[in-house]
Formats: structure tokens, sequence, C-alpha cells
């Protein structure tokens, strides 16, 4: 599962954009700056301020169809591990490796979900 999100090389923040205590309140929505479409299994995402783009294989695809503002990471987390075949630890850090990356790249957005 890992690796699900192809590009050019930069220096990453290691700080983290996902508190792993508020999995089931935190909700993820694309960003307004965020253009996607899917390409023969993979999603192919373009942010509009940078003009850089982004390739996504079938589980950051997953990932990224689910970012519609309805669902919570927990949520998504389920839908991974029972769409593929990988340990939910497994699915989780790499769940959360991937909201990271693309919050920082401005490609989706969190929101905390209303209790």
């Amino acid at each position: 599962m890992s690796d699900s999100l192809k590009r050019t090389p930069f220096i990453i923040d290691s700080m983290d954009a996902v508190d792993r205590t508020m999995l089931d309140r935190i909700i993820l929505r694309h960003s307004d700056d965020a253009q996607g479409a899917n390409m023969d299994g993979e999603t192919v995402l373009l942010a509009l301020s940078t003009g850089r783009y982004y390739t996504l294989n079938r589980v950051g695809s997953t990932i990224w169809e689910h970012c519609t503002g309805h669902h919570t990471v927990r949520d998504i987390h389920a839908k991974l591990c029972e769409g593929f075949e990988v340990a939910p630890e497994l699915a989780l850090d790499d769940l959360i490796a991937l909201i990271n990356e693309l919050v920082q790249e401005g490609l989706i957005q969190q929101e905390m979900k209303q209790p």
C-alpha cells in the first residue's frame, strides 16, 4: 500500500496533519484548489495554484474517492481494510501518511465532525 502518491521529490515537513486520537472526528474533503480524474484505475490530481500533477495508485484512488466531506478517517480506514488484503495497522499508517501529504500539498482539507 505504500507509495500511494507519486510526485516530484521535495522536502516534506515532518509535522503530521492528522491527530490519531481524533480519527472518528476528522472529515476529509477535496480542496477547491484540486481537480482529479480517474484513468485506468489510477487518479491523476492537479493542484490548480501550482500546476503540479500527482498520480494516485488504486489505494490512493480509493482514499481520494472517499474524501467527500462525509467520511471520517476511521470510515476510510474501514473501507481500505474491507477492499484490500492488508493488516489494519499498516492500512492506517499508509492512510495517515497519504492524508498528511495531500493536506501538505493543499489537495485535501480536514474538518472536524460536529458532535
